[in-house]
């Protein structure tokens, strides 16, 4: 690696903020697609306006990109559970919902009212408490299914940690041509060797890894991490496989449950046929 007799890049908390990056990352979210997100915070994160960031500030960047996608799902989720019952119970049954043309279900396309109104508020029905208590419950469910599928499927289902370093690794960097860098400092800067290491004149070298620019990582992204370019798509089809998963299991366990009895309601007709005989 080249030697270079420059000084370590600083590193910590930035004391200022450019505030027009700041409204680029507001006004992406507000009207353009997720590449101008990540390329919005990319330029957020580039302290020094040179177009390149370390491997680190890469992952925070698309990091920082899905947090506002997942605080914005979680809120759109939570009011349409105050808007929508979760169960058709909750508006007195199938057909009265059908009835009330509950926007959830449809509109009957049979009667041939193909343009009928759908009302915007539909008004609960009067539950008993079991009712209710099934309602609150399938409620719990499915927030908290959500909330799973938001904190895993990037992390573990799409593997974004491994996929961001093959991005990094295969990245054709032009930044110090694609190598490490050896940069000489002062052994009392990196291990705080204190007043006599500066006094000896101490030196060591510390490698530095090439940058990445947002050109070269969306080259390998848009092949290798197609998920970024489609994140609340991403997600919400993740949710609807959760589900399918969800009921999947409560039906196995119900089977499971109803061959475990007929299992044993053989078991015992046959060990009284036994002790008749």
């Amino acid at each position: 690696a080249a030697v270079a007799k420059n000084e370590l890049p600083l590193g910590g908390q930035r004391s200022t903020v450019n505030v027009h990056s700041i409204k680029s990352v507001l006004m992406s979210y507000a009207q353009e697609s997720p590449q101008e997100w990540i390329q919005s915070w990319w330029k957020l994160i580039d302290a020094d306006n040179d177009g390149l960031i370390d491997q680190e500030e890469m992952n925070v960047c698309v990091e920082l990109c899905l947090e506002p996608v997942h605080l914005a799902l979680g809120d759109v989720f939570d009011r349409t559970l105050e808007v929508c019952p979760v169960r058709t119970i909750g508006l007195g049954g199938v057909e009265e919902a059908r009835k009330k043309n509950a926007w959830f279900l449809g509109v009957d396309q049979d009667d041939g009212v193909v343009d009928a109104e759908i009302p915007t508020y539909i008004p609960p029905a009067k539950l008993s408490w079991r009712n209710r208590r099934k309602e609150l419950q399938q409620r719990k469910i499915l927030t908290k299914t959500f909330q799973g599928t938001i904190a895993r499927h990037f992390r573990d289902q799409a593997e974004a940690p491994h996929r961001l370093r093959c991005i990094y690794a295969w990245a054709e960097k032009a930044h110090q041509n694609n190598k490490l860098d050896s940069v000489l400092v002062d052994a009392s800067e990196e291990w705080g060797a204190g007043a006599a290491s500066a006094v000896m004149g101490r030196k060591r070298y510390v490698e530095l890894e090439p940058k990445i620019s947002y050109e070269e990582f969306r080259m390998v992204q848009k092949k290798t991490f197609p998920h970024l370019d489609r994140i609340g798509e991403e997600i919400v089809t993740s949710f609807k496989e959760d589900l399918w998963l969800l009921q999947g299991s409560k039906r196995q366990n119900k089977e499971l449950k109803r061959d475990g009895l007929l299992f044993l309601l053989a078991i015992s007709v046959v060990d009284l046929g036994i002790w008749m005989v």
